[in-house]
């Protein structure tokens, strides 16, 4: 399989919060982005809904790594796709707070969520969470 280079943008809280993760892990521990296409409970939960997610790892030979301010990144072959124009974030706000993934370039989802993509990491998201990460 022929991978594409993956595109994506970590906004400035996002690096500063992995920054924080990451200082007491070894040194080749990189950040796991990854995406579940039909994820269910993500933005109504349909069939065709993509569900991101985040969790610390180390890169495998097919990964995709994108070096961002200091860490890496990682994406599997078969996330990429979903995974490539990705905003990673780091929100903390009185509705949600952690990491919050959003992709842009997929299509928005309908009132039945067959379409599209979010995801959010955090203790208390209206938009999903519990993928993994802090």
């Amino acid at each position: 399989m022929t991978t594409v280079p993956v595109h994506l943008e970590v906004r400035p809280t996002a690096v500063e919060q992995v920054r924080r993760l990451i200082a007491g892990q070894k040194t080749d521990v990189a950040v796991r982005v990854y995406a579940q296409p039909g994820g269910g409970g993500c933005c109504g939960g349909g069939g065709g809904a993509v569900q991101f997610g985040m969790a610390f790892g180390k890169p495998r030979a097919d990964d995709e790594v994108v070096k961002v301010d200091g860490f890496s990144v990682i994406v599997d072959p078969t996330s990429a796709q979903f995974v490539n124009g990705a905003i990673i974030d780091y929100v903390e706000d009185i509705q949600e707070s952690g990491f919050k993934i959003t992709n842009p370039s997929l299509p928005e989802p309908d009132e039945g969520g067959k379409a599209g993509g979010c995801g959010s990491c955090g203790s208390s998201s209206d938009k999903g969470g519990g993928c993994g990460c802090g």
